[in-house]
């Protein structure tokens, strides 16, 4: 009789194999998962900048929009669930949005973001140049990290409804108090509490 040999892998090359899938597991499985909170945070910017623009519109169907409309009036029409007092990450010059501290306000949304804005702010004028500042949170918690997935965006609601983000603002967007966000964005708007 004769003896058939058989082929197959060693121990040792099973073992080698799987050391192997497990440091390419390692670099891998991270970078996925960042990956999809980044897609999951970018849908809830874009559900907030609905929700923003959407209070734009039945304000001005109910409301004369004017150089003294402030944020604080599009929250009726906002869709939110609750008014919050807890921190939550402001842009990378404020660090921390201090919720329920007059004239900061934070709404939780259904998304479980929150909408940080100062309910004070008003067009200060009537060109498509002028707008409203609100700051989006998507994780709605202060991680205190001054960039990087979960922290604060900025949208500028402009007199004429369109909405941008601080990367793609208009040139000569203008704020209440007649700043310029570029550039010195934090000196523009001098707050009670910077930090």
């Amino acid at each position: 009789m004769r003896c058939i040999a058989q082929k197959g892998f060693t121990l040792a090359e099973l073992l080698i194999a799987l050391s192997i899938l497990g440091v390419i597991a390692t670099f891998t499985i991270p970078k996925v998962l960042q990956s999809q909170q980044n897609g999951k945070y970018n849908t809830m910017a874009k559900e907030a900048i609905a929700t923003i623009s959407q209070a734009y519109q039945m304000y001005i169907h109910d409301h004369s929009l004017s150089t003294n409309t402030k944020v604080s009036d599009f929250i009726p029409y906002l869709n939110y669930i609750k008014e919050t007092s807890q921190q939550v990450d402001s842009i990378l010059a404020w660090g921390t949005a201090h919720c329920g501290s007059p004239p900061e306000r934070c709404l939780i949304l259904h998304n479980g973001g929150v909408l940080h804005f100062w309910d004070s702010d008003t067009f200060g004028g009537t060109a498509t140049t002028n707008a409203i500042l609100f700051e989006f949170d998507p994780d709605g918690t202060k991680n205190g990290q001054p960039d990087g997935s979960g922290h604060a965006i900025m949208f500028f609601l402009y007199y004429n409804g369109k909405i941008r983000t601080y990367g793609t603002i208009d040139p000569n967007t203008t704020l209440d108090n007649g700043g310029s966000p570029p550039g010195d964005e934090p000196l523009a708007r001098p707050r009670s509490v910077l930090v």
